[in-house]
């Protein structure tokens, strides 16, 4: 297909599967970074390179429920910077738009990690069995909505002033996994995962009454990838800290790491619901 502006390209919303499953439960939602899966692969269909290099910016504006019919449109295209504009469209409606760097070699899910600093507040090397616990502290259970297979987060890490580190982990039988590894845009979903706890504990210590509130990933910007896909069935360390707030809008800034190598880097921001919502 060639590339020009104006291409549209129907989206298929599946109905029900494991993407919905955890995600969340009696509230069946697609998540952010499965609706941006959707549309890479379809850029991919249309002769994109698969490559994901980076995240210029991202705005998830809609909420996708299950089987919804979609289309993505690409709004421009730089064959020398590899990057695309796009939109995601349910009919009239812009439901998420961005910009994406798409091209080059980036190292799989196999390949020796490349070099990265970590972040100075990450605790990394713990087995995730071993994860830090605050005595009195709710468990995840009662800190995130997300279930299995749509949650990631495993523990605690470190919990740097303003922030934390999150141990996490892709299962298995993740609806992003392939061949025991998924792509590396899963990132997203880690550090978001993990913001939310952040924002939990920050509610029960605060006694502004904790307990998980549904959350949204509503936007992401400079995320840059080092990596095309990570191991399923691996432990990761998702550090994320507090750079902004106006609630129910947070804004983070996030690494993902494996071992000491930086996978996934940026900002991203999430949108909390009411106590009740």
């Amino acid at each position: 297909m060639p590339w020009h502006s104006g291409i549209r390209i129907p989206l298929v919303v599946p109905s029900s599967g494991p993407l919905y499953e955890g995600h969340f439960p009696g509230r069946p939602i697609l998540p952010g970074v499965g609706l941006l899966d959707l549309a890479l692969r379809a850029l991919v269909a249309a002769g994109a390179s698969p490559a994901l290099r980076e995240i210029g910016a991202l705005r998830l504006r809609r909420l996708v429920a299950p089987g919804e019919r979609l289309d993505l449109v690409v709004k421009g295209f730089d064959p020398d910077e590899g990057r695309v504009r796009f939109e995601v469209r349910r009919a009239a409606e812009v439901v998420a738009n961005g910009i994406l760097g798409l091209g080059g070699t980036l190292p799989g899910a196999g390949a020796a990690a490349p070099a990265g600093e970590p972040s100075a507040d990450a605790a990394r090397g713990t087995p995730a069995s071993e994860s830090r616990r605050v005595p009195g502290d709710p468990g995840l259970d009662d800190l995130l909505p997300h279930r299995p297979p749509m949650r990631f987060v495993e523990g605690i890490e470190a919990e740097p002033d303003g922030g934390i580190v999150g141990a996490v982990r892709i299962p298995e039988q993740s609806p992003f996994t392939e061949r025991g590894s998924a792509p590396a845009l899963v990132a997203l979903e880690m550090a978001a995962q993990s913001a939310a706890v952040l924002e939990a504990l920050r509610r029960f210590r605060a006694a502004e009454g904790g307990g998980a509130r549904v959350g949204y990933l509503v936007g992401a910007r400079d995320v840059r990838f080092a990596r095309a896909r990570v191991p399923a069935g691996e432990t990761l360390f998702a550090a994320v800290r507090l750079s902004g707030i106006a609630l129910p809008l947070c804004t983070y800034a996030f690494d993902v790491a494996r071992g000491s190598a930086v996978v996934a880097s940026g900002t991203l921001s999430t949108w909390i619901t009411a106590k009740d919502a």
